[in-house]
């Protein structure tokens, strides 16, 4: 078994392997979404294990953001298993930064127990909706709006850069992704909330979001303003496609205590990315 990063000549491998251990239209099934998640090394690492036959049979991918390497898209082929091939593909990733993650499944969260790594407070979803709704059900609140901010979008952030996510700067210098397919702007970046909340009303959004984790205090003004933890509204967390009622439940660790400043932002690791919003 040989283990080492990925690079683009990897593609074609790679695609075969994603295609047969994630759902159909994954986002890393796609060649140019793959390129800005793992194609360079300031952001991030595709690291891989590949058989005797050269074929892709392990996956790691390391994203980098806040000083640490945020583990996402793990994947072993049953049949490679308890043979250690994950702890190399982990050390690739530690040499570049400490190691640390968020939305583990069932399955993560217990080879991170297994590690012994250090679990958190989980991730926190704050949401406002626009005070001007009357009837607030998901139906409501949750449909397709005809926005037009294509005067605020910018590109001058790597995870701006993401293809198919809609990156908007408000007056006050808050960023946020439009979402107006379902009637949201989930902010990314607060800058002046009361600002934030007019112009975004003003525009027509149906709904804001904020995902962050426990100890930002920023929360203190959202809750202070009318923001609510996301299971006392009715806008769920997953919208593509729209799961009534599934809400925010997103595990945060790392394997080296992290200061008690940490604060997780929505561009870390793959709560923030296109399949997850």
């Amino acid at each position: 078994m040989i283990t080492r990063e990925a690079t683009i000549e990897d593609w074609d491998a790679l695609f075969l392997f994603f295609s047969r251990v994630y759902r159909a239209n994954h986002p890393l099934q796609n060649k140019e979404f793959w390129l800005w998640q793992y194609g360079d090394k300031q952001y991030g690492r595709s690291l891989i294990c590949i058989n005797e036959q050269g074929s892709i049979v392990g996956h790691v991918g390391a994203n980098f953001g806040g000083g640490l390497a945020w583990i996402i898209n793990v994947y072993l082929d049953e049949e490679c298993r308890g043979k250690g091939i994950l702890g190399k593909l982990y050390a690739i990733a530690r040499n570049y930064y400490p190691l640390a993650a968020t939305a583990a499944n069932a399955a993560g969260l217990g080879l991170y127990q297994n590690m012994r790594w250090i679990r958190y407070y989980d991730l926190v979803r704050y949401v406002k909706i626009n005070p001007k709704i009357s009837e607030a059900t998901m139906q409501n609140v949750c449909q397709s709006l005809p926005i037009d901010v294509e005067n605020l979008i910018v590109k001058d952030s790597h995870y701006f850069q993401q293809p198919s996510l809609k990156g908007i700067v408000l007056k006050d210098g808050s960023r946020a992704v439009s979402q107006e397919n379902v009637g949201g702007l989930r902010i990314v970046d607060i800058e002046n909330l009361e600002q934030l909340e007019n112009q975004a009303w003003e525009i027509g959004y149906n709904w804001l979001d904020y995902i962050t984790s426990w100890n930002d205090l920023k929360t203190r003004n959202l809750e202070k303003n009318g923001w609510v933890l996301d299971f006392k509204s009715v806008v769920p967390w997953r919208l593509n496609p729209i799961e009534e009622n599934y809400f925010c439940d997103i595990t945060f660790l790392s394997e080296q205590p992290l200061s008690n400043e940490f604060i997780v932002h929505r561009s870390y690791s793959d709560h923030g990315r296109i399949g997850s919003l």
